[in-house]
């Protein structure tokens, strides 16, 4: 059989028969087993994004990738992650685990919902199969598409066929061989291998294929033309033979394969190539032509133990910047190289050569090559001493008696004279030149203070924050001028402002850098003349990432600090309890802004800040977020730190390993944002005296009156783009540019008062169904209302308009689905109030259109009311009064006019009125009025 018995394959089988079983078979998922993964709509939604926008632009693989899967669903993102598991699991050679295991973890990190590679699976990728060469990291996109096209095509199969093709390895292999095909042949010869180990070999190379059929033509007894079967009956006829499987690549002399990155086709010297180029005179060459010419040369300039594998060649050649590709697997020399001597041409290809990287791009080496004339130790050297032959061979360096190696003086010197090479390798000097002097990377951290902004910078980013939420400039004022103070915030408000969202975006957004830094690069695309200018590059952090954590009841100090804790440990199914040292929230964060912690050791003093990266963001450092700050019994858990948070940099005491507490300084920039949910106060733990302050309380309100049509627009926004993300028919958002649509209903769209776009965004609303307008209307009207009794957030406006929306989707008529979803969403929030309270809300609904009525029956209320909870009542209503009209006196209920009446409660022209006087809603007023709540 073709399956390989070596130890360190196995994993690969068992990674292969899940693909086989979880992905073939069924509808299932490799990383996360029971979610339905490989499902033909998610295959069709990667192959629309990917295959049909392949996208041609500059950039490494995972930019572009990125791209075209922003914005995707996150069962898209785990298909691709799973994808690329599948591709790389037999490679081995030019790409180790640790490279396959980024590439995949980068992608899965993308979606809103990441998944992890299971532990079973994650040890494949350290092992492979088949040695790949650099074609099969070049052509990344081309081996994706086809495993796309092929997943796509198989899941369109009849069950009946597919359970054939996993039952017959020959029926399989016909219908694999009828996909299109371009450039991923191995990825062709991989699957075969992936899917019937016991019939196909795991050689992923087609002319390896061809090659062992001829050298071991003695032992094929079958009269067929396939070259499978040939390897099959080769293998047959040989074990029956020796009496011991064969292992092709070792028949009886081993072939060499090397793991260096660098070209090795004409062995490990440099001037084989550049003697070859120097013959390569014609305008057109196919790959198969440049073996033919290199067979025909004598004396032969390398011997070799056969003919090289054509493309293979080629591609090297192209890599050593000596090749131009012409399209359709055609090649010329560049033209610029037409009077150079092969001592030029060693030198040119020693200085532009690129190597392929991890995620399919490729780097120039010499950027990175120590050519500052002093002596080096190998290992500095990028790729050892595999290129450092090659920059001897040219003339750019010395190897010294010390076993170290230094360039020569004249090693990046442009060369004399006006010739097309010299003007060529002059222009890539001077480029690379002015790389090797530029800034290659963000500049280090400095544990520094908070910086305070330019007012100019402050207000951008106060608009920006705008965009994403309803809350005032003069509320997140507030919160900075706190922040920069050195003091720690709690956000209070009622529920659905937006506290714990803006605890979020407030420090990533405030704290970003405010001009990019600039970063050249040297061109590698393999297109590139090397003469190419720099690219430039724009790198930036965001300001401060937070890590939000829910405070509990059951918290103490080891949940913010940190203690011992019972761990399970062991291996297989021997397990036994330990215990270990946890760090808690606090800890762990504080810690993350240090080189050296990797959630559990310690980092090593002095204290080195470091930037924090998540996925392809990169941060100044990290916050902690204490949602539901008072759920926990705040003074108990914090307690010790009293000292620490007031501000006068004691350090935290963190327990080690060792038994020993350990000091670390907070960061001078590092700040706690609690967030408290103030209709709840009086149900939590209280805070004490001294706990208060250490930190400033902000009140996160609702938007004042004056924001009420922007609110009402992006209420509408928001519960269509849910109702978008679940599928409801009719419905559409574009988020890029703000627009939701509910199609014939209404239109919710994102608008910049001013050509600024960064001063606050608002959002307007066009309906253009009277009866949807009526029902909005007519919830905004009671929720108005309520508010006044109730600081209701946006979110709540939300949930209401999601389910009225929905309600009117699936049949009920708009009156139907707004009085219920105003009982089945909002009520429960009226409970909590005064009963005279909720006798105010039900007679705005009895009496919907008439202010004067509804104010007699008001004063009525008021007038049963015993004189304290009378003034209560009426201060409850001066807070919201209209300036514009009489006063309202909280002594007197007679100064409440019907102008304040109708401010305060609207009024309702429809006909019959949009909330039922006696529907859902009301009666639960009532229920709660007669019966204070269930």
């Amino acid at each position: 059989m073709a399956h390989s018995n070596l130890a360190n394959t196995q994993s690969f089988y068992i990674a292969a028969q899940q693909f086989v079983d979880q992905a073939l078979r069924n509808d299932d998922s490799l990383f996360t087993p029971g979610t339905p993964i490989w499902i033909a709509a998610n295959i069709d939604e990667l192959y629309r994004r990917f295959n049909e926008q392949p996208d041609t632009s500059g950039g490494s693989f995972l930019d572009k990738f990125r791209k075209q899967l922003d914005g995707a669903a996150p069962a898209i993102y785990q298909l691709a992650g799973e994808v690329i598991f599948a591709h790389l699991i037999i490679a081995t050679g030019s790409i180790g685990g640790q490279a396959k295991r980024r590439l995949i973890t980068t992608v899965l990190a993308w979606s809103p919902a990441p998944v992890s590679i299971p532990a079973e699976l994650d040890v494949a990728l350290d092992h492979g199969l088949a040695r790949v060469g650099t074609a099969y990291l070049t052509f990344r996109p081309f081996q994706l598409w086809f495993l796309i096209d092929f997943a796509r095509t198989w899941k369109q199969l009849p069950a009946t066929e597919r359970e054939q093709n996993l039952r017959d390895p020959w029926a399989f292999k016909t219908m694999l061989f009828s996909l299109p095909i371009d450039r991923a042949y191995a990825q062709r010869e991989a699957l075969l291998h992936m899917v019937h180990p016991d019939t196909f070999e795991p050689i992923v190379s087609r002319e390896h294929k061809q090659r062992f059929v001829r050298e071991q033509a003695d032992y094929i007894t079958d009269t067929t033309s396939d070259v499978d079967r040939k390897l099959l009956n080769i293998r047959e006829t040989y074990a029956r033979t020796h009496n011991r499987p064969i292992d092709f690549y070792h028949p009886g002399g081993e072939v060499v394969v090397t793991g260096s990155v660098l070209p090795r086709t004409l062995g490990d010297k440099l001037r084989p190539y550049a003697e070859l180029a120097a013959r390569l005179d014609d305008p057109i060459y196919s790959a198969q032509d440049i073996v033919d010419l290199l067979g025909r040369i004598s004396p032969h300039l390398v011997n070799l133990p056969r003919a090289p594998v054509a493309e293979q060649l080629a591609e090297e050649l192209v890599r050593l910047r000596l090749l131009k590709r012409l399209g359709d697997n055609n090649y010329r020399r560049w033209p610029e190289l037409g009077d150079a001597t092969v001592s030029a041409m060693l030198r040119y290809s020693a200085l532009t050569l690129l190597v392929p990287t991890a995620d399919g791009t490729y780097m120039v080496p010499v950027l990175h090559a120590p050519f500052d004339g002093q002596p080096h130790p190998t290992v500095e050297w990028p790729h050892g001493i595999d290129l450092l032959a090659w920059y001897e061979e040219a003339g750019l360096v010395r190897h010294n008696p010390d076993d170290t190696w230094q360039s020569l003086p004249a090693a990046l010197e442009p060369l004399p004279g006006e010739t097309p090479t010299a003007r060529t390798l002059n222009t890539f000097l001077a480029n690379l030149n002015r790389v090797r002097a530029s800034r290659r990377d963000l500049p280090p951290l400095v544990d520094d203070a908070l910086p305070i902004l330019d007012p100019s910078t402050l207000e951008e980013r106060i608009g920006e924050i705008q965009r994403e939420l309803l809350i005032d400039r003069f509320t997140v004022l507030r919160i900075y001028r706190a922040l920069i103070a050195g003091q720690h915030v709690i956000l209070s408000g009622p529920p659905g402002t937006g506290k714990t969202h803006l605890a979020r975006l407030l420090p990533q957004i405030l704290w970003r850098d405010a001009e990019p830094t600039v970063v050249l690069d040297m061109p590698t695309s393999l297109d590139d003349t090397p003469a190419a200018p720099p690219t430039e590059r724009q790198l930036f952090r965001d300001g401060y990432h937070a890590e939000v954590v829910t405070a509990t009841e059951d918290w103490g100090v080891r949940h913010v600090i940190g203690g011992i804790v019972p761990q399970i440990s062991g291996i297989g199914e021997q397990r036994s309890l330990i215990y270990a040292i946890s760090h808690g929230c606090l800890t762990r964060t504080v810690l993350a802004n240090y080189v050296g912690y990797d959630g559990n050791t310690l980092p090593a003093q002095p204290l080195q800040r470091k930037e924090l990266i998540e996925g392809e963001q990169r941060y100044r450092g990290r916050w902690l977020v204490i949602d539901e700050f008072t759920r926990a019994p705040i003074d108990a858990a914090f307690g010790g730190l009293l000292t620490t948070l007031g501000g006068q940099r004691s350090p935290l005491m963190i327990p080690g390993e060792d038994g020993r507490e350990h000091a670390y300084a907070l960061p001078r920039d590092f700040r706690i944002i609690g967030t408290l949910n103030s209709f709840d106060r009086h149900f939590l733990n209280q805070i004490s005296e001294a706990m208060k302050r250490r930190f400033t309380f902000i009140d996160v309100l609702p938007p004042e009156r004056q924001h009420s049509a922007t609110e009402q627009a992006i209420v509408v926004y928001r519960a269509v783009l849910r109702l978008d993300e679940q599928g409801m028919l009719d419905m559409a958002v574009d988020e890029a540019a703000g627009r939701a649509v509910w199609e014939d209903v209404l239109v919710a769209t994102r608008v910049t008062a001013t050509n600024n776009p960064h001063l606050p965004t608002g959002y307007q609303l066009e309906i253009s169904d009277p009866e949807a307008r009526a029902a909005l209307d007519s919830f905004w009207r009671v929720f108005t209302a309520i508010r006044v009794y109730r600081q209701l957030g946006t979110a709540q406006a939300e949930a209401v308009c999601s389910s009225l929306f929905t309600g009117q989707s699936i049949g009920m008529s708009w009156r139907e689905a707004l009085d219920a979803a105003l009982a089945d969403t909002l009520a429960d929030q009226l409970q909590v109030l005064a009963r005279d309270e909720q006798h105010v809300l039900l007679a705005a609904i009895e009496l919907p259109a008439d202010a004067v009525a509804l104010h007699n029956r008001i004063n009525q209320i008021l007038a049963r009311l015993p004189g304290p909870r009378q003034t209560s009542h009426l201060g409850q209503l001066k807070a919201h009064e209209s300036p514009a009209a009489p006063h309202i006196d909280d002594m007197n209920p007679a100064s409440l006019s019907s102008e304040q009446v109708r401010y305060l409660f609207g009024e309702d022209s429809s006909n019959p009125p949009m909330i039922p006087t006696n529907g859902l809603f009301a009666n639960r007023l009532r229920a709660f009025i007669n019966e204070r709540g269930l």
